[in-house]
């Protein structure tokens, strides 16, 4: 820290030069002034240095991205402060949701209707019907394998009956081209 005397005796005092117009020449200034502090407010608030780093990186984005809409360009330093301070706090309330929900996927269980699909589908189709996005698993399962009429899926799915069809339609075609590239791996014709 520089003292009042250390600034009468003549040292040289950092000087903030001002910030050019264009965003890039700016930013530029800006991380040069300013990266060192800023990350370090940031490995304080969040106490994770990687996170920090993040946090940071985005925060000048920001002021990149944003360069146009900042008003008075001379309190870009302020938007920056803002943007590591606002990003850091939503770190710190996401991260105990992040935390509990990779605790309890640590110990997450097959639900019954996986263990009873697994059980009746050979495997290649069981991990082929796991991989299809969730409509198109559910209209897949509620149609073909609960064989429910188009009427009583798009019910339960709390969809119109067109809209399980499509769904359906695309799961089918995604299962169907498992069981082709199965059927000719293990060198049987189609």
């Amino acid at each position: 820290m520089i003292t009042k005397s250390e600034r009468s005796e003549g040292t040289e005092v950092p000087s903030h030069r001002p910030l050019p117009t264009d965003a890039e020449s700016a930013l530029r200034v800006l991380f040069d002034q300013h990266h060192t502090p800023m990350l370090r407010v940031a490995a304080v608030l969040v106490r994770d240095h990687q996170v920090a780093q993040d946090v940071v990186q985005d925060a000048f984005m920001a002021v990149y991205t944003n360069w146009p809409k900042i008003r008075n360009q001379d309190g870009a330093v302020g938007y920056l402060h803002r943007s590591v301070v606002n990003a850091s706090r939503s770190y710190l309330r996401r991260r105990p949701v992040a935390e509990r929900l990779a605790r309890l996927r640590q110990h997450e269980q097959a639900s019954a209707e996986e263990t009873a699909l697994k059980a009746d589908l050979p495997p290649p189709l069981f991990a082929a019907m796991v991989a299809l996005p969730r409509r198109e698993r559910e209209a897949v399962v509620l149609r073909y394998y609960l064989d429910l009429p188009e009427r009583e899926a798009a019910e339960a799915m709390g969809l119109k009956p067109g809209s399980v069809k499509g769904y359906a339609s695309r799961g089918l075609a995604k299962l169907r081209a498992v069981v082709v590239s199965g059927a000719n791996t293990d060198g049987e014709q189609r």
